[in-house]
């Protein structure tokens, strides 16, 4: 009896965090802030409140033998993610992500939406391509997701400054769900994101190994000449 007692309770359990509704908070521009919202509790992650530093105890110095060895870091490779990358992934995981917010039925809220992006870089032809194909699939995507999602009054502004040259971007975002909707929603979106993932992989490699031959025939014709 007492393990039927048990088993109801761990189903309760699992029922109120399912059904539990949480949210974040996102306001970025000049300073990035980050609040989490659990229930009726808000707490808030960045920025993080300044602790009283304590006196520190001085280190013993280090000995000569230990000094004369300098620290290797090892330097982390970096993915070659390019734009034409993101336009690949974007359609692959917008279809999943619209099959997977059919599925919670407008259950998830976005409330407030005010975003601000300007594009900007060193090539200007960049620069318009970018703008391009962001404000093509802005208009191409929100009104789906307005008919998925609950979207009161969203607020999106996509512009251009040619005399700039990093992208700049601020505005405040929120977004309140349920944590069983986040699960259906991260596991429709898992397996066309790995498969979009592994096709990716190849393509890295199928450049790597690209570059690599134009440089032996490149180096090959410099020795014959």
């Amino acid at each position: 009896m007492i393990g039927w007692y048990i088993l109801g309770g761990i189903l309760l359990l699992l029922a109120v965090v399912w059904l539990l509704r949480v949210g974040v908070d996102v306001c970025f521009g000049d300073e990035l802030c980050v609040a989490v919202k659990i229930g009726p509790a808000k707490i808030t992650v960045l920025p993080q409140q300044e602790k009283k530093k304590k006196p520190k105890k001085k280190k013993k110095e280090k000995t000569e033998k230990t000094a004369e060895k300098p620290a290797k870091k090892k330097e982390k490779k970096k993915l070659p993610f390019t734009f034409s990358d993101i336009r690949s992934a974007v359609p692959v995981l917008f279809e999943a992500l619209k099959k997977a917010l059919g599925k919670i039925r407008r259950r998830m809220r976005i409330d407030p939406l005010d975003v601000c992006v300007i594009f900007a870089g060193d090539d200007p032809a960049k620069v318009a391509e970018m703008f391009g194909w962001a404000n093509s699939a802005m208009w191409a995507m929100m009104p789906q997701l307005e008919r998925l999602l609950q979207i009161p009054d969203p607020h999106i502004h996509l512009g251009v400054d040619y005399e700039r040259y990093d992208l700049h971007a601020e505005g405040r975002v929120g977004v309140t769900f349920r944590v069983g909707d986040l699960i259906v929603i991260g596991l429709t979106l898992a397996v066309p994101a790995l498969k979009w993932y592994l096709g990716w992989r190849k393509e890295v490699k199928r450049r790597e190994e690209a570059a690599k031959k134009a440089q032996e025939t490149q180096k090959n014709e410099t020795k014959n000449v």
